[in-house]
């Protein structure tokens, strides 16, 4: 953090009771039209949320403060450009800055909705969009929904860093080097696998040799899969899953806890119904009844194959934890079906993406569809092997609808929808099914 912050973050440990007025203030004038161009925000919102973390207020509270106060600074913006888009053009800064508007408006026609969600995240033009959505006179209903739906995943995006750098500056059982490690390789495995599904993407032209590519990763699957199960039975794969069901336990973490009880909670049955629902419905708003099938097809046979070679193997899980899942253990549901979900959103939305940022939504998939497996190993209610069999799962099913797709490709369709489809239903989850009864969730995972 910069020097010159310093004295914020004192003045704030001074006055506890003004800091979740100070990041909502700070978000406010983050967001609002121009001010966020002139205001350091994201260091002040640094320095903020490192005083918010070594004071100890709870965390939903700080993401709360500053969800409120983005979507005030961005929703005033959207008024006073919808209401005064022919004065506004004519004031400074505007008269001798034109061009952040023409980026604005630029920027507004080739993404449209989805502009607004990005444009919250990009530095240069965050500022400008509520305005120019204004200006371009988007419906305020609209622009209402996603502002509110992006002010919750920008919320923690920004004030997370500082807020654990605090928290770990005043907590003797901070994070250690182990974690840390066990963190990054988790998003490094998910970051370098999507690199070489890109450039095998980018590189191989050809459609026939993209088909034999497809059908070779199908048949290594089911090869590999296969290998897996017979192995996992041998007396060192045993002791090997035990000794990686151990080193999970002794990894175990307070703030870790919480964050893969979170995550992997959205895994389950319930949340991951409401997804597959509101992303069929987005898919099918748009009248693309074959994608609409692809989706829907691929779900039901993964969740079939899934349950098949559960209970074919029958392979009991850990108990290590309280209240381990009834359910059989190999392959792990949780990571098949995750990365089935992704991996299909990815192969539909992917065409409708720009080109320059396909890569970057890639790595974002895979990185989440990795994270979701490491909560599984991380929570000990699967062995090491259960996971490689659900990635191999997952794999197979992706590869082969991939040869559907060379075959007869489908008509692209617009992301926006199945994105906001996916935020309304990980929101909806979170604050029905996970948040109000997480304490008892951590008490089911606790160790025994």
């Amino acid at each position: 953090m910069e020097l010159s912050f310093q004295p914020l973050v004192e003045w704030l440990n001074a006055h506890q009771d003004a800091i979740l007025i100070t990041i909502a203030a700070l978000s406010f004038l983050e967001s609002l039209a121009v001010v966020g161009i002139l205001v350091p925000g994201v260091a002040l919102l640094f320095a903020a949320g490192t005083a918010a973390g070594g004071t100890g207020i709870e965390v939903q509270w700080v993401l709360l403060a500053a969800a409120c106060g983005a979507i005030a600074g961005d929703g005033l913006s959207f008024f006073l450009g919808y209401r005064y888009h022919n004065v506004i053009r004519r004031i400074p800064p505007f008269t001798t800055h034109p061009h952040w508007i023409e980026k604005g408006e630029r920027f507004f026609k080739q993404y449209g909705l989805m502009g607004i969600v990005i444009g919250r995240f990009v530095g240069p033009i965050r500022p400008v969009m509520p305005l120019v959505a204004g200006f371009m006179q988007m419906k305020p209903v609209h622009f209402l929904s996603i502002n509110i739906l992006s002010a919750l995943a920008w919320a923690p995006f920004y004030l997370m860093p500082g807020y654990l750098v605090g928290a770990s500056l005043e907590d003797e059982n901070a994070l250690g080097g182990t974690h840390m490690l066990f963190l990054v390789g988790t998003l490094l495995v998910g970051w370098l696998l999507a690199q070489l599904v890109w450039w095998l993407y980018r590189n191989i032209r050809d459609k026939r040799n993209k088909m034999q590519l497809a059908l070779m990763l199908a048949i290594s699957c089911v090869g590999l899969f296969v290998a897996v199960s017979q192995l996992m039975q041998l007396p060192w794969v045993i002791e090997l899953n035990q000794a990686a069901a151990l080193w999970g336990i002794e990894l175990r973490h307070p703030w870790l806890d919480h964050f893969f009880v979170g995550l992997t909670q959205l895994g389950y049955r319930n949340p991951m119904t409401l997804w597959g629902i509101l992303v069929t419905l987005a898919i099918a708003w748009q009248r693309n009844w074959y994608a609409c099938g692809i989706w829907v097809g691929s779900l039901l046979v993964g969740q079939w194959l899934l349950v098949t070679l559960k209970n074919g193997f029958a392979w009991e899980r850990p108990h290590l934890i309280h209240l381990p899942p009834e359910s059989f253990a190999f392959p792990s549901g949780h990571t098949s079906m995750n990365l089935i979900f992704l991996g299909v959103l990815a192969l539909l939305c992917l065409p409708g993406i720009a080109w320059r940022r396909q890569k970057a939504v890639l790595s974002g998939l895979f990185i989440l569809a990795f994270t979701i497996a490491a909560s599984r190993l991380y929570l000990t209610v699967h062995w090491l092997t259960d996971i490689i069999g659900g990635l191999l799962l997952g794999g197979f099913v992706l590869a082969v609808l991939y040869c559907i797709l060379l075959k007869k490709p489908f008509e692209r369709i617009k992301p926006m929808p199945i994105l906001m489809a996916s935020i309304l239903a990980w929101a909806f989850s979170l604050g029905y099914w996970i948040v109000p009864n997480f304490e008892s969730l951590l008490a089911q995972y606790a160790v025994r």
